[in-house]
């Protein structure tokens, strides 16, 4: 008997807990304490703001892009991807009050990082590889990422539908945008600040060939 065992399609996320991030930290969370314009709260679709326009003028910004392409180029490199030139990049926030919550969604993009500035305390590691039970537990702001299968949460052959990332100040994640993720209630008595870049790489174009229709 001949025995093979294959695991395919697997979903690659990259995570960095940077080092000594307390100044940026509390620099990025006053930027948005004293502009609140600068929140998306307002908008209906993230792309209507985006703040690398401040990156000229706000150094926390500006080290916050850094960080992200940097980050970029770690996932990257674990794939193995090398053909992209340029990327295409847009930052938003995600500033949660006292109850408030993401549901599940996606990005058009390619590629999603999300860096933390101000969570709750955890007393367990970042990545939470659950058995499936906990699946509607609503702990203190904890980014779920879900299963990109179509409907693998409803099989009842594997409970492995889900992982919970418990986030701290910090912490960075990147991972592609087909990857549907949600949040669940944030419970402090403070603003939860979070960042999201959408990356959309550019690749080298190819040899034109035209051909008539005539």
């Amino acid at each position: 008997m001949e025995v093979a065992d294959y695991t395919f399609f697997p979903t690659r996320v990259v995570t960095i807990q940077f080092p000594e991030t307390g100044p940026l930290n509390a620099d990025l969370c006053d930027l948005l304490e004293r502009r609140p314009e600068l929140d998306d709260r307002s908008n209906v679709h993230p792309d209507a703001q985006n703040l690398l326009h401040l990156a000229e003028t706000v150094p926390a910004i500006k080290q916050l892009r850094s960080m992200f392409i940097a980050g970029a180029k770690q996932w990257l490199a674990a794939e193995g991807i090398a053909g992209p030139e340029e990327v295409d990049l847009l930052l938003f926030s995600n500033r949660m009050r006292r109850g408030e919550s993401t549901i599940v969604h996606n990005h058009s993009t390619d590629l999603i990082g999300i860096y933390y500035a101000r969570t709750a305390d955890y007393d367990r590691p970042p990545i939470s590889a659950a058995d499936g039970g906990d699946y509607f537990e609503a702990e203190d702001g904890v980014l779920v990422l879900h299963d990109p299968r179509f409907n693998a949460n409803l099989t009842s052959v594997s409970n492995r539908d889900h992982i919970k990332v418990y986030p701290r100040p910090g912490l960075m994640l990147i991972f592609p945008a087909f990857v549907w993720h949600s949040v669940t209630p944030h419970r402090g008595d403070f603003h939860r600040l979070s960042f999201a870049m959408n990356f959309t790489l550019r690749w080298p174009p190819g040899p034109a060939e035209r051909h008539s229709l005539k």
